[in-house]
Order: C-alpha cells, then sequence, then structure tokens
C-alpha cells in the first residue's frame, strides 16, 4: 500500500470544536444593535486580521489567526458549478463533490501505477458500450451486452486497487470534523476541520487532492448521481423544481440546476471530468481560506510546500450568455394528488449589482420568518396557506436570478385563493412599500444572521473565500452591513415596483387533478 505517512506533527486525538470567538467577532455582537459606526470600527478590526498569500500559479490564500482554540477550518472554493457547464455535460461539476473523497496517487490506492492502467481500461470499455449504444435502432443487443459486461468487469479491476474510504479514515482518525463538500449553481467548496496541528497533514492532503486528481470510481459515483437525478423527479416537489427552472431560464444555463440532465449523467465520462477539472480548477479560480489557531507564515510555507503544483493559468471567462427580459408570464401547472404548492419567480439582478441588498430585504419582508408579510397574510390571517416562504438568489446569485416565493397550500384552500393573496401583497409593496419599522426588523435580523455566520472558523472563511473569488476582493464581506444600513423603505418600493410585475414572473403551481 503506497500510503505516505504526514510530515507534519504527531497525530492528535479528536479535539472538541472551538469554544467562543475572536475578539473582534465579540464585539461585533455585543454592537449589534449599536450604531453602525460602532459595527464598521468592530469589522474594521477583524478585516485587518485577514492576511493575504498568492502563489506565482494564481491560486491564493486567506488566513485569520484565531489562537482561542487548537483547531482550524478551512474552505476551498473554487468557482465553478453548475452554470459552467455545457450542453452535453450537465452535471460534471457536482461530479467533483462525490470525488472529493476518494483520494489521491498515493492515499486511497495500494498500486498508484496498476490503478491508472486500469483505470484507463475502464474509460476504454466505455467506449465501447457508447459506440454500441449510439448505433440507435442499429445497435446488436448481443454486442452491447458483451460490452457492457467487458466495462462492469473493468471496473472491479480498478476497483481492487482501491483502498475504501481511506481518505476520510486517515481525517477522521486525525481528528477531523465536518468532512464534507457543496456543489451549486455558481461554485463548488471543500471543507472540514481539524486539530491545529495536524496543518501540514491537512496541507498535504488538500494539496495531492488539487494537483493530481484521480477521479477513481467515477463511474460508480456517476450512478449514484444519476440516482439522485430520479429520486427528485419521483417527488412531485422535484418535478415542480426542475420545470419551474428550466421555463425560468430558458437561455441561461441556471435553468440546468445542478444535478444534470439524465442523458447527460448516462453519457459522461472520467475524461470529460479531467477536463472539466483542466479548465476550471486552475490557480485562478481557487481560493483557500484557513481560519482558526494556525500562524500565517507557517500557511504561506505550507502553500509553496503543498499547492505550487495546482495548474497555472487564469480565471475562466464568465457565462457569456445573458438570459433574455421575459415578455410574458410563465406558468407551470402540475396535476399531482399531493399537497397543492405555489412556486413564483420575479428574475431580478446579479449580487454585484447596486440594488442588491435592497433586493435581499424584499425578500425578507414578503417571506422570511413569521413576522413576514406572507405569513402574517397567508398562514395567520386568510389561514389559506400552512408554509410560506421567500428570498432573492435563487438558485445562485453570482449571475442575474431569482426573487423566489412558495406557499404550501392549506387542507381546505386552493392554489389559486393562494396565488390570489400573494399577488395582492405584492402589489401592496409596489403601491404602499415599507414602513421604516419592517425595514429596521429585517435588516436588524439580517444583521443578526450575517455575524452569526461570522462567529464560527468555518463560516468566516467560507465568506472571505466567496467574496475573494465571485467579487475579487474579501474585503466587501466587510462592506456588507454598511451597504444594508443604506437601503432605505423608498428604495425597496423602488425595485419592487422595477420586478414584481406578471410580465417578469414565472409561476409553478402543483395541484390536485381537475378530473
Amino acid at each position: 500500500m503506497n500510503r505516505t505517512p504526514s510530515r507534519g506533527a504527531p497525530r492528535a486525538r479528536l479535539l472538541p470544536p472551538a469554544i467562543g470567538v475572536a475578539v473582534a467577532v465579540a464585539v461585533e455582537l455585543l454592537g449589534l444593535l449599536a450604531p453602525s459606526a460602532g459595527l464598521a470600527a468592530g469589522f474594521a478590526d477583524l478585516e485587518e486580521s485577514v492576511q493575504k498569500y498568492v502563489l506565482p500559479n494564481g491560486l491564493t490564500f486567506l488566513v485569520v489567526e484565531r489562537h482561542n482554540a487548537p483547531v482550524f477550518s478551512f474552505r476551498t472554493f473554487v468557482d465553478a458549478g453548475g452554470a459552467d457547464e455545457v450542453p452535453g455535460i450537465s452535471g460534471i461539476a457536482h461530479m467533483f463533490e462525490h470525488m472529493a473523497f476518494k483520494g489521491t496517487p498515493t492515499v486511497g490506492v495500494t498500486d498508484a501505477v496498476k490503478e491508472a492502467e486500469a483505470l484507463d481500461a475502464v474509460d476504454a470499455a466505455w467506449d465501447a458500450v457508447m459506440a454500441e449504444r449510439e448505433k440507435g435502432f442499429a445497435c446488436d443487443s448481443t454486442l452491447l451486452r458483451a460490452a457492457e459486461d467487458r466495462f462492469r468487469s473493468a471496473k472491479e479491476h480498478a476497483r481492487s486497487f482501491v483502498i475504501s474510504n481511506d481518505f476520510s479514515k486517515m481525517l477522521e482518525e486525525d481528528g477531523a470534523v465536518g468532512l464534507n463538500a457543496s456543489t451549486s449553481s455558481d461554485q463548488t467548496m471543500y471543507f472540514y476541520s481539524l486539530p491545529s496541528n495536524r496543518l501540514e497533514f491537512w496541507a498535504r492532503l488538500e494539496g495531492d487532492r488539487l494537483t493530481q486528481p484521480v477521479l477513481r470510481e467515477f463511474y460508480t459515483e456517476r450512478d449514484v448521481v444519476i440516482e439522485e437525478r430520479r429520486l427528485g423527479e419521483s417527488r412531485p416537489q422535484g418535478r415542480l423544481f426542475y420545470s419551474f427552472i428550466n421555463a425560468a431560464f430558458q437561455a441561461h444555463p441556471y435553468g440546468i440546476g445542478t444535478i444534470g440532465f439524465p442523458s447527460d449523467l448516462q453519457k459522461i465520462d472520467r475524461r470529460d471530468a479531467l477536463a472539466f477539472f483542466d479548465q476550471h480548477y486552475v490557480g485562478g479560480n481557487i481560493t483557500i481560506a484557513v481560519v482558526g489557531d494556525v500562524e500565517f507564515a507557517e500557511v504561506k510555507r505550507l502553500a509553496d510546500t503543498y499547492f505550487s503544483g495546482v495548474k497555472k493559468g487564469p480565471k475562466p471567462p464568465p457565462v457569456r450568455t445573458v438570459e433574455p427580459e421575459h415578455i410574458a408570464e410563465i406558468r407551470i401547472v402540475l396535476e399531482e394528488d399531493t399537497q397543492p404548492v405555489v412556486l413564483m419567480g420575479h428574475h431580478i439582478p446579479s449580487v454585484s449589482h447596486p440594488d442588491w441588498p435592497a433586493y435581499e430585504l424584499l425578500g425578507d419582508l414578503l417571506g422570511s420568518g413569521r413576522a413576514s408579510r406572507l405569513y402574517q397574510r397567508l398562514v395567520k390571517t386568510d389561514k389559506i396557506a400552512s408554509q410560506t416562504w421567500a428570498g432573492a438568489g435563487f438558485p445562485g446569485d453570482k449571475y442575474p436570478n431569482l426573487l423566489a416565493l412558495q406557499a404550501v397550500v392549506a387542507k381546505d384552500a386552493t392554489p389559486a385563493q393562494v396565488e390570489e393573496a400573494i399577488q395582492e401583497e405584492l402589489t401592496r409593496m409596489i403601491e404602499e412599500g415599507p414602513t421604516q419599522e419592517e425595514v429596521d426588523r429585517v435588516r436588524a435580523g439580517s444583521k443578526s444572521a450575517f455575524i452569526r455566520g461570522l462567529r464560527s472558523n468555518g463560516g468566516l472563511a467560507g465568506s472571505l473565500a466567496g467574496y475573494e473569488e465571485q467579487r475579487n476582493d474579501y474585503r466587501l464581506l466587510f462592506r456588507y452591513l454598511e451597504n444594508l444600513e443604506k437601503v432605505t423603505p423608498a428604495d425597496i418600493q423602488r425595485v419592487a415596483a422595477r420586478t414584481l410585475e406578471r410580465r417578469n414572473r414565472v409561476v409553478g403551481i402543483i395541484q390536485k387533478p381537475t378530473s
């Protein structure tokens, strides 16, 4: 077994997560209801604690030293998600979430050289399967079965070199918690936390993973993703979601979703994934934030040692396609013998638009919590819905997206009643706008949620990496509350009037069968 030990400190027993918060964030929490000047001062301290290092290959490290507990968290943020796929390979970005902890050429394998040969043989066997399938009606079923049998045998042979879950086991034995990855329409992120004396161990594993992708068990995990899609489509709300998102974005790849189309998932191969990796997993498209009981100088040394091999390259260009202006309402109606639902979306600008804070607060005013307008009207007063929700940034926010609203219809009500009540509340927002008291309430809630998100090492790391990679400057994170504070009721009424038009919306409904 080729399993190179860590060059870091001796293995540590599992330690509890960090207790408490950094002084700067504690100041923020205590000052939540204080004047904005006090908040700005607290964030200035936190902002100054961020240290940045860019490798020659373009990969960026952001480091915040928090020495209150002997642990650290990291976020590897790759600016590539479902929106970066092209027709034919939808779902490929999500595959890397499934590949995240399968191992490297030195972890999770008994013989890396023989495994590489076996994986190439799997790819070749898959080519033979596809060549026969693509003959369509001329496909020879006997030849296809034989090709599929060879493909299965090739996978089993490659599998014989794998040490199952070795990557994860090594980390967990060294005290890792929260080992996970996530994919969205906008990005892919990898994360966990470790005791601080395992910093070099982490750097070796993470650097190796980003430098030498193996993508072992790719086709097995592809089957898992196919099953994810099948399970989503087997549920009424899943079918509504896919139909809704496809209708809402007829040109922009947000309409594809993150899981991918079944026909693409059944055909993508390991070489498609490696090509996507070569294009998007380049230094200029990756930011790694490390927060906790670490020293910047040491992180910098480890970055040079273990991450210099990441492929050098600039950020890939953003998606060119812009969703055309919608000139008519789009409606999707599914008849299902299940709980009726009303889903509504209005097109809004991206997170980089100057009015984004106003759109965020508009979504919160309409549907965030029990004090929101939709909950008060539909659930408490009219009793025609059992749940309501609204928010900006659906399904992502890097590009123009949707302000989405959802209501679960109550037992004795109809989707038509719910939709009418929602529209009345939207019209009221356009005509009257929110009160100052309402705006102050949702703004306080947004501030609280934002600050809570920075309390943990992982939360701060994720926010820093996201702002640096997708908005090109982590310092914009510390302008968030300042920008939120500037939003007035008139601003919210203005964006509501611009956005909440019938022609700018897509409506998805699940209703009981009519016959």
